[in-house]
């Protein structure tokens, strides 16, 4: 029996009982139920029991009366219920004043019904509640069977099982990324003390009760299930069905980190490698697609294109794009859009995302994309892969334009030596498009814009030059330029208004930054000394 006091006093009989004293208590849980003819009852008292009594064994003496409602409580009895009009008339105020003190439920019991009659009315309900519990249960079960056996695909599995189990719960991954968040809580409560164990746990918080389910398959964790409630015991009464949904969700996430593919997706991978390897042409690229019924994206996307560095082994690469694969699956943000197709060719991971209705132009969607894969190299220490993102195409055979603009920009920045994790193609089209100017005519314009610099001594050269490089290096931002330059804000300012007055021209005119931009351009493609070859 699992009632409380509260509970039990609105199933009839019971309901006519009225409760006298100890109201702060009403919450306390009943377990049993027992009579009282004895004082020393408390003596086989168990915790949570509730006593029903005429109070015979205490009609003369009160104050035996009050140290046994002391032990009583002490004991985690649930209250006790005494029936008047036999041996009390009233219960002594002594005894109401020390079971308000205590918060110990005491009820006056109707005279016109017998202890069995109350006791069999909470035993029947109790039951019938057991029994609506117990089918609830295997309702939810059978809903959690019908979902694994299922073979279509569902865009949010997680929200199917929050929706199942009708609790309030969290699914994290193993790399402390919250998947779904349906319980109400806030983030930092629900990561508290992360990294976890990968155990099965119940903590107690000033919110209510956790269950922590590893999500776990052979040796791997890939998560955990958080199931919350404000009584730790209904948490242990459906540990199986929990246990049984966290293994539905520790399976469905294996798969997606698995590189199991369907016949569709096997072709559709098979396909883009063969045309951005240009073996086949863009017609018979178009004919296949639509054979196939390809699961390509149906809108405006985006290629992303990521490569290990390149003193990394095969095997080193191949373990580190299946992390990244996860990683990518479970993003909140690239999880959750429509198409999403990731194909695994040579020492290479071509990702193609469509982009979502919800994004308000191309360029906000490649920039989400963008800070997406940046957010996900960064949590990876040791990172040995870089990314490369193409500018959105609009129609499907444009997947090798996406592709040949993600391999030209690795090839762009390993000329210019650039060491950010992802590197979007669009920061990059300017130097493309002059990487065909000829190096004498890039030395020519360097030495015409710096000519009134000649003059100066090497040294006032090197650092006013190198301040205003990296001035244009973080997009006019003066205090990282002092930062990274270990200089102060206002050196900083005075070495660009000297720069300005020496070189006649102004940093706020769009033409004279221009030519500055373009200075420093082509000085690091002048570097290069093989990128023209």
């Amino acid at each position: 029996m699992r009632l409380t006091v509260e509970e039990a006093l609105t199933i009839y009989p019971l309901s006519k009982a009225k409760l006298v004293a100890g109201s702060k208590g009403i919450g306390r849980i009943i377990t049993s139920l027992n009579t009282m003819d004895a004082p020393d009852v408390f003596d086989w008292i168990k915790s949570g029991e509730m006593l029903f009594t005429t109070a015979f064994a205490i009609k003369d003496t009160p104050d035996s009366f009050l140290q046994m409602l002391r032990k009583l409580d002490e004991r985690g009895a649930a209250g006790i219920g005494i029936k008047l009009g036999r041996y009390w008339s009233e219960i002594p105020d002594i005894v109401l004043e020390e079971a308000d003190r205590m918060h110990f439920p005491i009820l006056e019991l109707p005279y016109e019904f017998t202890f069995s009659d109350q006791m069999n009315a909470l035993f029947h309900a109790e039951f019938q509640r057991s029994t609506e519990k117990l089918h609830d249960a295997l309702e939810k079960q059978k809903q959690l069977v019908r979902f694994a056996l299922q073979t279509q695909s569902f865009a949010d599995p997680f929200q199917k099982v929050a929706d199942i189990l009708a609790r309030p719960l969290a699914v994290v991954n193993a790399r402390g990324q919250i998947l779904l968040n349906a319980s109400g809580w806030p983030e930092a409560e629900l990561l508290a003390s992360w990294p976890w164990p990968p155990k099965l746990s119940r903590i107690e918080s000033e919110r209510g009760w956790t269950s922590r389910i590893p999500l776990t398959k052979e040796a791997d964790c890939y998560g955990f299930l958080l199931v919350m409630s404000d009584d730790p015991d209904a948490l242990q009464e459906e540990e199986g069905l929990l246990h049984q949904a966290a293994e539905i969700l520790s399976h469905h996430m294996s798969r997606l980190d698995d590189d199991q593919q369907t016949i569709a997706s096997y072709q559709w991978g098979t396909l883009i490698e063969r045309y951005v390897q240009r073996q086949i042409p863009r017609d018979t690229f178009q004919e296949q697609a639509r054979t196939i019924g390809s699961p390509g994206p149906a809108g405006p996307f985006v290629c992303v294109v990521t490569i290990p560095s390149a003193d990394s082994s095969p095997e080193s690469a191949r373990d580190r794009f299946h992390d990244f694969r996860r990683e990518i699956k479970y993003h909140l943000h690239l999880g959750t859009l429509e198409s999403r197709q990731h194909v695994l060719f040579r020492d290479r991971l071509l990702s193609v995302f469509q982009m979502n209705d919800g994004a308000s132009s191309g360029e906000a969607f490649m920039n989400l994309v963008v800070k997406s894969f940046d957010d996900i190299h960064r949590t990876q220490a040791g990172d040995p892969l870089r990314s490369y993102v193409s500018k959105v195409k609009l129609e499907l055979p444009e997947l090798l334009e996406a592709y040949e603009e993600c391999t030209e920009a690795k090839k762009i920045a390993d000329a210019l030596s650039f060491h950010s994790p992802v590197v979007p193609f669009a920061n990059l089209e300017l130097s493309y498009v002059f990487r065909y100017i000829p190096n004498d005519i890039m030395k020519r314009y360097c030495d015409n814009v710096l000519r009134p610099l000649q003059s100066k001594d090497e040294e006032y050269r090197t650092y006013m030059l190198s301040t205003l490089e990296c001035y244009f290096a973080n997009e006019g931002q003066i205090n990282e330029v002092a930062k990274q330059m270990f200089i102060h804000r206002n050196t900083v300012l005075y070495r660009l208004e000297k720069m300005s007055e020496l070189l006649g021209l102004d940093l706020r005119k769009m033409g004279d930054l221009l030519k500055l931009k373009l200075l420093f351009m082509f000085k690091r493609l002048m570097t290069t000394n093989d990128y023209n070859a």
